[in-house]
């Protein structure tokens, strides 16, 4: 099975992959370049749900990090170009 690239670096995937693989719209890959090869891996994007005490570590890292926070000016963007 061939494919063409566009002129902006897109292509499509044939629909029999597409069945095959039961893809749908949205679908996300990991792309790993492999000597010459380009393989495009599926990754299935799943729901994390956070326990109370995961929450609560959560809290104490934020905490801990607030006062490390920079203010985002236009100073600073301009200094990150």
């Amino acid at each position: 099975m061939t494919i063409t690239m566009t002129s902006k670096n897109q292509i499509t995937i044939p629909k029999k992959v597409v069945d095959t693989l039961n893809l749908n719209k949205g679908a996300m890959f990991d792309i790993k370049i492999n000597g010459h090869r380009i393989e495009l891996v599926p990754v299935e994007v799943v729901e994390k749900v956070f326990t109370d005490e995961e929450y609560a570590e959560l809290g104490k890292l934020i905490e801990s990090q607030k006062s490390k926070a920079k203010k985002v000016t236009q100073k600073f963007i301009n200094n990150l170009k």
